[in-house]
């Protein structure tokens, strides 16, 4: 039995500029990850790392090449999240609620919802904050909504897209932590 979770066969990803000529972002990237494994994708500034998370994730389709998702390896309850660098909060819903946000389109029930979103802010550190707007909030308490919505899910896989750039030493430490359990 085949135990990747995905495959990525010859992802290549193809952008054009302005001026009309193409740029090729990725090309022929393909690997595989198992479950279990951590993987880090390294890379300077500006070379796809963001672009092949965002395909990995489903949000964009690359130009060529294929994403096979195992469902078998993960007993059928297959999920993917993404903690994005720029935080990607919904600016007219309060942190309870976008937390809550990924379990709704996952159909799980109202009171299950809740009762996930709310463990999921507690562990991030900011119980108290349920009904606050992303607005009231300071960058690292917005990145770490982001960080709860993406917990709250219990994922087999999530992607990371430096997602502790905007938090303290010690939030850091402690979410780091949570992320290896």
């Amino acid at each position: 039995m085949n135990n990747n979770l995905i495959e990525l066969s010859s992802i290549t990803q193809s952008f054009t500029k302005p001026d009309g000529n193409i740029q090729k972002i990725l090309d022929q990237i393909s690997f595989n990850v198992r479950e279990g494994e951590i993987l880090a994708i390294l890379g300077k500034s500006g070379c796809g790392k963001s672009t092949l998370l965002r395909i990995i994730a489903g949000l964009v389709k690359p130009t060529r090449g294929k994403v096979k998702y195992n469902h078998e390896a993960t007993d059928g309850n297959f999920g993917i999240s993404m903690i994005f660098q720029s935080f990607a909060l919904f600016p007219w819903l309060t942190v309870l609620e976008n937390v809550e946000l990924g379990l709704e389109a996952l159909d799980i029930p109202r009171a299950e919802r809740r009762k996930k979103a709310l463990e999921a802010i507690d562990l991030i550190g900011l119980d108290g904050f349920e009904s606050a707007m992303p607005r009231e909030l300071s960058g690292g308490m917005k990145q770490r909504v982001g960080i709860a919505r993406a917990f709250a899910i219990e994922p087999k896989m999530l992607l990371l897209d430096e997602p502790f750039g905007a938090l303290d030493a010690l939030t850091r430490g402690v979410i780091q932590d949570e992320l290896l359990k």
